[in-house]
This record gives C-alpha cells, structure tokens and sequence, in this order.
C-alpha cells in the first residue's frame, strides 16, 4: 500500500504507465455509468439516471481530458510522489461516488434491473482494477471499497442467488488481491531489470568513453599520445580560419637513452616524466602537449604573435629542459632539441607541417644541439635537395657509381702506415659528386644504407685481395648496420668467401648506433669480435656516456675527433682532454687514433702528449688508387 520513495524508477514507471491507462479507466466508468443509467431510465428517478449520470460523466471527461494533457516531469521523483499520492486519493473518492450511486440504483426495478447493477460494479471494477494494477495502493482501494462494499451489501440480502455472488466476488476479490501482487511483482522486477540494464549501458558507455579517454593518453606521463596528437592537428587545420595562425612543434631529448641504459629503466620513465611537467608549467593547461613516443614531445602552439616570439618560447622550453634532473637522488644532465613549423607559412596540411617540424628538430640537433630551429626557405630546398638524393640513390647503379678512397692512418713512432680507412664516394650520373656527409644521412633515414654498405664492403674485399696481406683496414659501419643481425653476419661470410683475414678488418662504429639499440650493437659487437675482426669507436667524446661503452664493449680502437685536435696547439683544456684520452688508451691497452691532423703544430703537440696513430690531409688526403709503399716519407718530413 506504500508509495516506494526509496525506488525513483519505479515511481517514475508507475507515473508512466498510469499516464497512459488512466483515461482509459475513466471512460470505462462513464460508459458502464451510461449503460446503467439506461436500464433503469424511467424506473429510477431521474435525478439518478440523468442528473447524476451527467455530472458523473463530466467528472470523467474533465478528469481523462486533464490526465490526456498531463504533462508530469518524470525526471522531478518529488513531483512523481505527489501525482501518485493525488490518484490514491481521486481512487477512493471515485470508488465512493461510483459504488454508492449504483448501491442506491439497486432500489429501484425488477430483478434484471437488480442483477444489472451487480454486473456493473463487478465488471467496473475489474476494469478499473487492471488499469490500476501497476499501482498497487490504488488499486488496493478500489478493491477493498467496491467489492467490500458489493460483498457485504449482497451477501446480507436474503436472497440466496445474491449471497452466492456475494461469497464468489468476496473469493475473487482475494484472487484479485493476489494477481495485483503478483503483476506488480513482475512490474517492479522488469523496471529494476530495466533499471539494471540502464546503470550498466551506462556504465560501458562510461568504461567506453574512459577507454577512449585512455586510448588518446600517454600512460606514462599523463599527457596526449600521437595519436590524440595528429587528430587535433588535422582538426585545427580543418577548422582554421584564414587569418589564423598556429604551429607545430617538434621536441627531442638528447642523451636520454645513455641516462635509460646507465641509470634504468624507472629512472629514464621519471625523466619523462619530469620533462613532461616542465614543459606543461611554460605552455600551460590550455596549450596541446604530446608525448609522440620514446623521448619525443609534440606541441601545437595556437595565436603566436610572431616568429620573434615563437623563438623565445623555444628557448625557454630547451633551457628548463637544459636543466638538471635529480632522479631516485642522482643529478642527470640532458639537453632539448626543438623544431618549429608555421601555418600557413611553411605548410598547410598536417602531414606537412609535421614533416617541416620534424625536419626542423633534425636541423637543430645536427647544427644546434640544445636550441630551437624555426623552419625556413633554406629548409625547404634541404628537404628537396635531400629528395633530389633519395630519388638519385633508388635510380643510381651503385654499383658502378659507388668507390672507395683510402685514407691512411700512420704511426709517428715507426713513420709507417699503421692502417688505411676506407672512406665512400659517389659520383652520381643525375646529380655529380655528392659527399658522404650528404647522402649516408639520406639513405639512413630511407632504409637504403644497408645495401650501400653491402656494394661498399664487396669492393672493399676485392682491393684487400690486392693488398699485402699484412696491411689493416678499418670500414665505417651505419647505426643501422650495427643493430641488423642479418648484415653483421653476412660481414663475416663476405670476409670468409674472399679469404680474408677478419683481423685486417676493423670495423668503426659512432654512438649513435648504441643510442638506437644498445643490447642489438653489444650483440653484433660481440659478434665481430669473436670471429676475428676489430672494433673502433669513431668520433669518441662528442656524445653521451662513452666512457660507459668503452667498458662495456671493450672496443679495439679509439677515434678521437677533430673538435679536439684542431685547437690543441693553443688550447691548454684540449691538450688536457686529448691527454686524458691517451692515457685511458694506455692503461686499457687499446690503440687510440687521433683524427683531423692538418698542421705540423698539431702533430708535434700531439707527438710530445704521447699520440702514436695518427690521420689527416696533413699525411694524406683520402685517394682511390693509394700507394701503400710510398707514405711513410711524408710522415717523416
């Protein structure tokens, strides 16, 4: 008999459903009324049949037209209560009406008139009752006023046939009482089934939207991922207006994997982490910031006022970047490359404004390590000159085009030719010469250096079969050299198909192939070594955590680069440095090269530090058919 205040679902349901049936029960009660009305016409008094009939059925009309245009805020359970409570109440005033009108009807006539008014109220009030049944106190009421009253009525009558329809209505009154419970039963179970369903199509659609919140989110550093990065790029270029402004930016770590691979894996997440913060604090929360992957970040920079101010947004990023990082208690030092790239000045799609952004960043950390690059017009003919290259290398036949110059490295102390260092040229049919330091960097990033390096070491092989075979040679090996397992072994089987002896053969390998995948270089290092052939690492101290790999790989052979030999004749730090270095080569027991000798100053400086290998144009400049009996002289003069 209670309105469930603690279910709002049901409560709404009941308000929905009794919307709907309502009107139904009250034109069944003015239809019966009618019909009853009519029998007894001219029997009862006309007050009853007439008079009463009319402002019952006004009653109903007005009341199934206003439930007809009912309008009840589902959503508002307050107001949904206070709809039942005033049907509990139109419940029982309609069944009092009703039943003492037909109560007072049975006076009147012969016994089919009588037993008319028995067939109404029984009749109506099922009625009535199936269009309550899914609010139970209403229709409870009904139940218990008009059958209580039509069995008590009737069976206190002394007529037998009317007592018999008494007990039999008072048996189906309690059956009725029972389908009521029952059907409401069923009603609030489906509506809490329904309710169920709801709370969890909403909570999938919840777990969907998280997921797809999760899907556009860097787990690690809380930030946008590529993915969430390139779709509101491609949204801002869609969208933009014409005299809008925007732009793209490319941002790098350099030297975060020597800080993952010295420190862990944990602290090189925290370093993310921290750059991640720094970089949120300057662009603040508005300001798109991605992590593309690795230690690679993604700006898209809105309303910038110019390029000046652009620029001196990029400095200060790669300055707090520049910064220290204390990570678990141990102070790392990295630094930030960045690459901008302008809408609508440089590109107007988002691929293109990625690639220029990119392009950018590339610029910077090979000319500017550690400072922002704004991409230019000049970078715009790079892009195509190094197109130009690209599209030269897939049409040139290398074979033909490719050679090799030598170039020797001497040893002070014997004034000989300690070993030669095969260096690439290509003398491109479409496009002339062009340097190794242009078109290798090409054809690394487009996955052609593989097959360079293969042409190149196959007429390295067939100039060794020429030599003595004593003489040494040292070949350069790409990052991506290094970390192919595939190509390392097919090294090795070159060397034993032509009959070479693996330990002429040194092979020279930059840092950046260990920044790429140190575990891939160790392996292929190790390889080398086993089978005979030496290990040098070329342009030593210009990059990060060398010293570590020096432990780590025990190489052969140490290059020191030309940045610190050039100055060495009036550079007391140079002389220290370079001093520093030969004597870690002493005790290691490794050799140690010294590139870049132009000047007899910089040889005699280097001869008194105790420097023994020496190569640069001062002794000889790299040459394609070398003289190896005619070079010691020039190292002597």
């Amino acid at each position: 008999m209670k309105i469930r205040t603690d279910k709002p679902e049901l409560v709404r349901a009941q308000v929905n459903a009794l919307t709907r049936q309502i009107p139904v029960l009250y034109m069944l009660l003015l239809a019966n009324a009618v019909a009853l009305a009519y029998t007894h016409y001219g029997t009862a008094p006309d007050w009853m049949t007439i008079h009463s009939v009319i402002v019952l059925g006004v009653i109903c009309i007005a009341r199934a037209i206003a439930w007809g245009r009912a309008r009840v805020d589902v959503d508002n359970v307050d107001a949904c209560i206070r709809h039942l409570k005033r049907i509990r109440v139109l419940a029982v005033v309609i069944s009092v009406l009703f039943t003492a009108w037909a109560i007072y009807m049975f006076g009147f006539g012969d016994a089919f008139q009588r037993g008319h008014v028995a067939y109404f109220i029984s009749i109506t009030v099922v009625g009535c009752i199936f269009c309550l049944v899914n609010f139970p106190p209403a229709a409870l009421l009904v139940v218990g006023i008009v059958l209580g009253t039509f069995v008590i009525f009737f069976g206190t009558s002394d007529n037998e046939v009317y007592v018999a329809i008494a007990v039999n209505m008072a048996l189906v009154s309690v059956m009725i009482v029972q389908i009521i419970r029952s059907f409401y039963a069923n009603f609030a179970g489906l509506i809490e089934t329904q309710n169920d369903l709801e709370v969890q199509h909403r909570a999938m659609i919840d777990l969907s939207r998280q997921n797809e919140a999760l899907a556009l989110i860097d787990p690690l550093t809380g930030l946008s991922n590529r993915r969430a990065f390139f779709a509101t790029l491609e949204e801002t270029v869609n969208s933009v207006t014409d005299n809008e402004t925007f732009a793209v930016a490319m941002i790098d770590l350099d030297g975060f994997k020597p800080v993952n691979d010295v420190h862990g894996h944990p602290s090189g997440d925290e370093l993310l982490q921290q750059a991640g913060m720094r970089l949120r604090k300057i662009l603040g929360p508005e300001t798109l910031l991605a992590r593309l992957g690795g230690d690679e970040f993604g700006v898209l920079l809105k309303g910038y006022d110019s390029p000046m101010a652009l620029m001196a947004t990029g400095k200060e990023l790669c300055d707090d970047l520049n910064r220290p990082f204390i990570l678990n208690g141990v102070t790392v030092q990295v630094s930030a490359s960045l690459g901008f790239a302008t809408y609508p000045t440089v590109a107007r799609s988002p691929n293109g404004l990625f690639e220029r952004a990119d392009f950018a960043l590339y610029h910077a950390k090979k000319n500017a390590r550690g400072e922002a690059v704004l991409f230019a017009a000049h970078h715009e003919t790079l892009i195509r000159h190094d197109s130009q290259i690209e599209q030269a290398l897939r049409k040139a036949d290398l074979s033909k085009e490719l050679s090799l110059h030598y170039q020797p490295v001497f040893d002070i102390q014997t004034g000989q030719v300690s070993s030669v260092e095969a260096l690439a040229r290509w003398e491109s049919v479409l496009m002339g010469p062009v340097s190794p330091g242009t078109f290798f960097p090409v054809a690394e990033k487009t996955g052609q250096v593989s097959f360079l390096t293969r042409v190149l070491f196959e007429k390295l092989l067939r100039d060794m079969s020429s030599w003595p075979e004593k003489m040494p040679v040292s070949f350069n090996l790409s990052a991506r050299d290094i970390v192919l397992s595939d190509t390392v072994q097919w090294l090795i089987d070159e060397i034993k198909n032509h009959k070479i002896d693996p330990g002429r053969l040194t092979f020279e390998v930059t840092e950046t192939a260990f920044l790429r995948d140190f575990e891939a270089a160790r392996t292929s290092i190790r390889y080398l070594r086993e089978h005979g052939a030496r290990i040098a690492l070329d342009d030593f101290g210009i990059g990060y955590s060398s010293l570590r790999y020096v432990h780590e790989l025990e190489f052969d052979v140490l290059k020191v680069d030309r940045i610190f030999v050039a100055p060495i004749p009036h550079s007391e730090r140079s002389r220290r440095i370079v001093k520093t270095v030969l004597d870690m080569c002493q005790n290691l027991g490794i050799d140690c090269v010294l590139e870049g000798i132009e000047s007899e100053s910089q040889r005699d400086v280097l001869t008194g530090m105790g420097g023994r290998l020496m190569q640069g144009y001062f002794f000889a400049k790299p040459q394609r058919d070398i003289r190896l009996d005619g070079l010691a002289s020039t190292s002597r003069d």
